[in-house]
């Protein structure tokens, strides 16, 4: 089936949505406000995959893509529209899902933006055996393909020429790259700080004395790279780091962070954002949120502690949980290099103990949300919740688990974390 169709939406993967003839098409590479003569075949009920032959007239919005690799990589979907339209798709995103999900009916505020190009310091290259050949780049969309290129767009400028130092010195010293079954070599992880340091963490399914010799090499050739780390994951699926914390090959592993004045210490392992300009925004609207107060508060899926500090800095006495045993000696340290009092604990979130005397929970769990704890929390749980979701499908799938509670959402705000892509943080705050 051929038709012209008006996209009127975005879809989760940043694909084009419009409708025709009662069904709803999905367009990779269309454009809010586009008008696309688009080929489509009905894959379920009323929905339908479709395919952009030309778009017959363009949106006010759409842009041409900075990245070359726009379209082959699958990193980031929203590059052909504008950055300002990107923070209004995702307002209203968050506000969908709230609403159709969720069934509330609340206020959403603009998205607070930010760079939308350079500013990820954290990378992941998966690295893999493809046609005989060792390929160090980014998964094309929707597959394990590996893309090759040097100029992702919203990579900082100094982490992308990572790769290829990387995939030559592999071929020099003869280190396998990983195919699915065998091989030593599969992924490789940067982080840089904003005082220019990089700590580059290799996962490997073995040990060998050739990993040594590589990052020994790499802390020569690539400026600022100031630690090179091993984490050991020989298990198949597509979880990255291994179990356990990672050990030094070279240099420091540890690298200094500062968000909104606390100086942190961030392993090359833990969960820390990968934006560290939007985290401070993030960060910043949960601190209002908060605002000063006393009693227990307690910070669930507390990382390296920030949310737990910041509240601490506040006025609360902060306990914090956590299940990487790594991320909570961290937070432990960093409670004290910042002069701040928290406790922190290792344990699962969902199962945390619930106090009726704490004034105030905040939790930012994964993409899949909480929703356990939310109904733990509905039952018996404090007078306020913040909320930092980075998933809006779930936010709306535990905030109406929560509304049911007797919880209502006073606060919505979404935070860009991570521009050109379809992804949106969303901080809310639930009083009752």
């Amino acid at each position: 089936m051929r038709a012209e169709i008006e996209i009127t939406g975005l879809g989760r993967g940043g694909e084009g949505v419009g409708r025709h003839q009662g069904l709803v098409v999905f367009v990779p590479g269309a454009v809010v406000g586009d008008r696309c003569l688009v080929s489509y075949e009905q894959d379920r009920q009323r929905m339908a995959q479709g395919r952009l032959l030309e778009v017959v007239r363009p949106s006010e919005d759409r842009v041409t893509p900075v990245c070359p690799a726009f379209g082959m990589c699958g990193g980031c979907q929203l590059q052909a529209i504008s950055y300002a339209a990107e923070l209004r798709e995702k307002r209203r995103i968050v506000a969908d899902a709230l609403g159709r999900i969720g069934g509330l009916d609340v206020p959403v505020e603009p998205c607070l933006g930010n760079e939308p190009y350079g500013y990820r310091a954290k990378v992941s290259w998966p690295v893999r055996q493809e046609d005989g050949e060792t390929r160090v780049g980014l998964y094309a969309p929707k597959s394990h393909r590996i893309v090759e290129e040097d100029t992702c767009a919203v990579a900082e400028p100094a982490l992308r020429a990572l790769p290829s130092r990387l995939r030559r010195a592999m071929a020099e010293l003869g280190i396998s790259a990983y195919d699915g079954h065998g091989g030593t070599l599969r992924h490789a992880v940067a982080r840089r700080t904003r005082g220019g340091e990089i700590v580059l963490t290799l996962v490997a399914t073995r040990e060998e004395a050739l990993l040594r010799l590589l990052g020994e090499r790499l802390m020569v050739e690539v400026e600022g790279l100031v630690g090179v780390a091993l984490s050991l994951n020989a298990s198949p699926g597509n979880r990255i780091f291994g179990e356990g914390p990672a050990r030094m090959l070279a240099g420091q592993v540890d690298l200094e962070e500062e968000i909104l004045g606390l100086r942190l210490l961030v392993g090359p392992t833990s969960f820390f954002q990968v934006n560290p300009g939007a985290a401070e925004l993030l960060f910043a609207t949960v601190e209002a949120f908060a605002g000063e107060g006393s009693g227990r508060a307690v910070d669930l899926y507390t990382g390296v502690g920030v949310m737990a500090l910041v509240l601490a800095r506040l006025g609360y006495d902060v306990f914090g949980v956590e299940y990487a045993e790594e991320a909570v000696a961290l937070a432990r340290r960093n409670a004290a290099r910042n002069g701040l009092q928290a406790n922190f604990s290792v344990g699962d979130a969902q199962a945390a103990i619930l106090s009726r005397g704490d004034a105030l929970w905040t939790l930012d769990p994964p993409r899949g949300g909480a929703p356990e704890l939310a109904r733990r929390l509905a039952e018996e749980g404090p007078p306020r919740i913040i909320y930092v979701s980075c998933d809006p499908a779930t936010l709306a799938r535990d905030a109406k688990t929560l509304a049911q509670g007797g919880y209502r959402p006073l606060r919505v705000q979404p935070v860009d974390l991570f521009p050109r892509t379809i992804h949106v943080e969303t901080v809310v705050e639930f009083t009752r």
